[in-house]
């Protein structure tokens, strides 16, 4: 494993050095050369694993001690190394539900501005459109909320829900409840569909 010096050093070609508050960070712009670097499209998932795999506070935001035991716990000492890591994390996803769910919950919290309570449907539809093959809801509620505009924002409970919508809930939705404890939204969701295959039927 590479020595603390070579994680430090690694970390100073990304840092922002203009902050005034002696912080370690990397902020948006530093992690955007990062992903330069490793050939990673922004418009792809790979980004968020990183920043997921590097304890990232928010979008684009590392601090020093989150790169440190990231690094070491994914045994990276160089960029190749790096990406091997990002990629066995992906191929562990299909593997591993548990660990694809802890990813997924904390996509929340990258896409959430400040400490609101909720993400945009925008950011929402980008991100669930990157990870669709991971629930057949996915790609659904992406068409769902791009159909109806007056829905604005998801929140946390709608967010984690809809993993577990994907998992319980077959895809003819001939198991779905009203009467279960499902979020409000989803009610509306499942009528769209049911409205939208009568269409297609017809």
């Amino acid at each position: 494993m590479a020595k603390g010096e070579d994680i430090q050093s690694w970390f100073l070609e990304y840092q922002d050095m203009n902050r005034d508050d002696g912080k370690n960070i990397i902020v948006p712009e530093g992690f955007e050369k990062l992903c330069e670097k490793l050939d990673y499209s922004m418009e792809d998932i790979n980004p968020m694993v990183l920043l997921w795999r590097l304890n990232g506070l928010e979008l684009g935001t590392i601090e020093y001690t989150g790169w440190e035991s990231g690094l070491r716990e994914m045994k990276a000492k160089n960029e190749d190394e790096l990406r091997q890591a990002i990629d066995d994390t992906l191929k562990r996803f299909d593997k591993d539900p548990a660990y694809f769910k802890a990813f997924y919950r904390r996509l929340f919290d990258y896409l959430r501005v400040g400490k609101q309570k909720f993400i945009s449907s925008e950011y929402a539809t980008a991100i669930l459109s990157l990870v669709m093959d991971k629930g057949w809801a996915f790609s659904k509620f992406v068409e769902f909320l791009e159909a109806s505009k007056d829905v604005e924002t998801v929140n946390r409970d709608q967010w984690q829900s809809l993993l577990e919508l994907s998992k319980v809930i077959k895809p003819d939705l001939s198991n779905y409840s009203k009467e279960d404890a499902w979020p409000g939204l989803f009610d509306r969701f499942v009528d769209w569909m049911e409205a939208s295959n009568s269409k297609t039927a017809a």
